[in-house]
């Protein structure tokens, strides 16, 4: 009698509830890297795709992870019953609120894919016989792979190179004895959007100068210059600091027979901010201000006519100047 009320309760007993759905929120993790992404607005965005702001909770997390130095390249890792589903984005320039749409699309159809399996629909795995699909380069398709078992082997991501080719022009201040105007132009090696390589040309004129009531110059400045420059990646704007050496000649302009030097060695160390922002997805504008600190400085300077080998008036390079410019930028690769 007494099996029997206790299979009779066993039978009669409400089955367990299945658990309830979880916030969307809570399992959500973004690691933006360089991106623009934040979590507030990736869980709002994966939460208007999927039509909730809940999923199953059998999905224990989604990790959505930005690469460190390319601004665009996003992983999406979702773990459901100690598997990980994958995914690897990397659309051409989009802008922020089209990386936050991309990405919340992958994570609901990597959610609703996760739980479709779980109530046991059949996958199709590539390389077990299935039929062939179209894919979209933009949008591969999900791997998955065991959190126990081996690792997917993808190829290796070499560092980005980026060739970008910009000129320029503006104020030189105390670069030469007075107000002066100049440009350059410069190719620049980046590699992984937060170091680059440059090199460059410029050159600078500044107008009449005079070193006594008798005597004129025109000082004149070409030479090169190679920097090292670090930055920090954004969408649209790109902050950068350069240091580096610059050498070329100062010319007087002068041909009066009093005049001393009239090709001489300029030599100097630079150190420059400046900001890059992108107007479109191969053309910048950019501000700089350099500062320049000549250490070889040449002398614009005429004879004494009363004492022989005597120096009489002349015309120095300051100790410390400053370059105000503002260009573009053309990116090649």
């Amino acid at each position: 009698m007494l099996v029997a009320l206790t299979i009779a309760g066993l039978l009669l007993a409400p089955a367990p509830a299945p658990p309830s759905p979880r916030p969307l929120r809570e399992a959500l993790r973004v690691e933006p890297g360089a991106t623009c992404l934040t979590a507030d607005a990736l869980a709002d965005a994966a939460t208007t795709w999927l039509g909730r702001d809940t999923i199953d909770p059998s999905v224990a997390r989604i990790d959505v992870r930005g690469d460190p130095a390319r601004p665009h390249s996003v992983a999406i890792a979702l773990e459901i019953r100690g598997e990980l589903v994958e995914r690897t984005l990397n659309p051409p320039r989009p802008t922020c609120s089209d990386l936050h749409a991309l990405v919340g699309l992958a994570i609901a159809i990597a959610v609703d894919a996760a739980v479709l399996e779980g109530l046991g629909y059949e996958v199709i795995e590539p390389g077990e016989g299935s039929v062939p699909q179209a894919q979209d380069p933009e949008r591969p398709p999900l791997q998955r792979r065991s959190r126990r078992g081996e690792t997917s082997e993808g190829p290796v991501r070499r560092a980005s190179v980026s060739v970008v080719a910009a000129v320029r022009g503006g104020a030189w201040l105390g670069v030469l004895p007075g107000l002066a105007g100049g440009g350059g132009a410069q190719l620049e090696l980046g590699w992984r959007r937060w170091v680059d390589l440059r090199a460059g040309l410029f050159g600078g004129y500044g107008g009449p100068r005079a070193i006594d009531a008798d005597t004129v110059v025109k000082p004149s400045l070409v030479g090169g210059r190679l920097d090292v420059c670090a930055a920090l990646a954004r969408p649209r704007v790109r902050p950068r600091l350069c240091f580096g050496a610059a050498g070329g000649a100062l010319q007087s302009g002068a041909k009066t027979p009093g005049v001393q030097a009239v090709v001489a060695p300029w030599v100097a160390l630079m150190v420059a901010p400046e900001l890059r922002v992108w107007a479109t997805k191969r053309f910048a504008i950019d501000f700089a201000v350099d500062l320049v600190v000549p250490v070889v400085r040449p002398v614009l300077a005429e004879r004494d006519p009363s004492k022989q080998g005597m120096v009489g008036e002349s015309l120095p390079v300051p100790p410390v100047g400053a370059v105000v410019s503002l260009g573009i930028a053309f990116t090649i690769r």
